[in-house]
């Protein structure tokens, strides 16, 4: 019996310790289905490092950090890349600033020097300084491509030249007073030498007699009226003798010099001129031919400034040219006695040359080529005179004619230039002429006596584009 209950007892003591450490066990086990709380203590353990997954993280961001990091670098240089070549010249021939066709003219003549600018863009993002690249070997050019909208605008018109042009035409207005004067001198020897003795023919002298006469001439005018007009204004002297050669015909000689004025906005030139020239009528009845034929010589100066941006050059030029024109004109006589009234028809030519120049002054200064220019034109009109005797025996003559007038061919004046450097030629045009004009000549002669007269004339021709007007007076005196 003792000994059983020893071992029963034993047995108790085991089966409380075994219960009790079943208790300790469970209460040791009960944290572990709790899973994020052991997850979360594991992420904040310094296990973690070596695990396989976080280093391809590190290493991901690191690539996409160095593959982000270089564009922001980039963009800055791809966009200013185009802009340091993008210099005022590049846009401004893009927007082809020009306004005027001889300003058009030099733009295009100078876009080809322009393009060496393209290789900088390779070299741009490198480096960004390079905006102030030489585009040309010429300041002028340096001085438009560097200038905004507005200054290239008023370059472009000044670097052209296009007054050079209008020479012609003024040249060629400046004469016109020179034939016509031949004219005059022939009108007063028109009617035949057996009319009566107040006719317009004896005003002059006697039949069988030559004269010898003087005319001061003042002339001006202007072209090219509604857009870039040039004023000219003439001073001349012109002294001419005719004489009889038979019962039909009258021949004679003319020589002179007139000083020419041209200004413009653009220009300002002078024209010393030497004329010659040689006229020839024959009357018969009531039917007159008038012929004339005149020869002139030009020296012109020519002064421009160019003005733009911080660019400044004052040029010069001379040259020297010459003008010829010949004339042929038939009038029939309807009047009688005192009164003339005589429709007349008339075919003409002129023509212009002048030799080439270069100005001096600057990088702006041009090189003008040769230019010549003809044309033939017509006049169709009527002309008046009556001749009135005063009580002391002096003779008045007022007359009049009017006319319309024609010209054929090119009416435009072109002319080859370029600056003296950097550029190729181009062709400026000048004013056009008028294709049509209303030619207008009054005057009032005097007879002091038979061997002297005194005259004065206002004449004008009215076209679309141009005007000019004239004031002469003339001497004559018969032997």
């Amino acid at each position: 019996m003792p000994i059983q209950c020893k071992y029963k007892l034993q047995h108790l003591v085991l089966a409380v310790a075994l219960a009790v450490g079943c208790v300790e066990f469970s209460l040791a086990e009960q944290p572990e289905p709790d899973a994020p709380v052991a997850k979360e203590v594991k992420t904040r353990s310094p296990r973690t490092p070596p695990k396989v997954k976080p280093a391809p993280l590190l290493m991901a961001e690191t690539v996409s950090e160095e593959k982000i990091a270089p564009p922001p670098q980039a963009l800055p240089t791809s966009t200013e890349t185009p802009t340091p070549p993008l210099h005022a010249a590049d846009d401004l021939h893009a927007k082809r600033v020009a306004t005027t066709k001889s300003g058009s003219a030099l733009e295009e003549s100078i876009e080809k020097p322009t393009p060496p600018a393209q290789p900088v863009l390779t070299e741009a993002p490198a480096t960004p300084e390079s905006k102030e690249v030489p585009t040309s070997g010429n300041a002028a050019i340096d001085a438009l491509l560097a200038a905004d909208e507005y200054t290239a605008t008023l370059a472009y018109f000044q670097l052209a030249g296009g007054s050079n042009a209008k020479l012609a035409n003024a040249t060629l207005s400046s004469v016109t007073p020179v034939s016509a004067s031949l004219l005059s001198a022939m009108h007063q020897l028109d009617n035949a030498h057996d009319s009566p003795g107040n006719s317009p023919r004896h005003t002059t002298g006697n039949a069988d007699t030559g004269r010898v006469w003087l005319q001061a001439l003042g002339h001006s005018g202007k072209l090219d009226r509604e857009f870039e007009p040039m004023q000219h204004s003439t001073k001349g002297l012109l002294l001419g003798a005719d004489w009889r050669l038979d019962e039909t015909w009258h021949l004679g000689l003319m020589g002179g010099t007139s000083d020419t004025r041209i200004d413009s906005n653009e220009l300002d030139g002078d024209l010393d001129s030497w004329h010659l020239g040689a006229y020839a009528l024959s009357q018969t009845g009531p039917f007159s031919l008038r012929l004339g034929a005149t020869w002139s010589r030009h020296e012109g100066s020519t002064r421009r400034e160019v003005a733009f941006g911080r660019f400044h050059d004052r040029l010069k030029g001379n040259y020297q040219a010459s003008t010829q024109q010949a004339f042929i004109e038939s009038g029939y006589n309807l009047g009688r006695a005192n009164v003339s009234i005589e429709p007349f028809a008339s075919l003409g030519y002129q023509r212009y040359q002048r030799d080439g120049y270069t100005e001096k002054g600057g990088d702006a200064a041009l090189k003008v080529h040769a230019q010549s220019q003809g044309n033939f034109n017509t006049t169709v009109g009527l002309r008046m005179a009556k001749i009135s005797t005063l009580d002391n025996g002096m003779r008045l003559t007022p007359r009049f004619s009017a006319g319309w007038k024609h010209v054929y061919g090119e009416t435009y004046t072109s002319t080859r230039q370029r600056l003296v450097t950097e550029t190729e030629d181009f062709t400026v045009y000048g004013a056009e002429l008028d294709r049509n004009s209303l030619t207008l000549d009054t005057g009032l002669d005097l007879a002091v006596s038979s061997s002297h007269t005194l005259g004065v004339g206002l004449s004008g021709e009215i076209g679309t584009d141009s005007r000019n007007h004239g004031v002469s007076g003339q001497w004559r005196m018969a032997f």
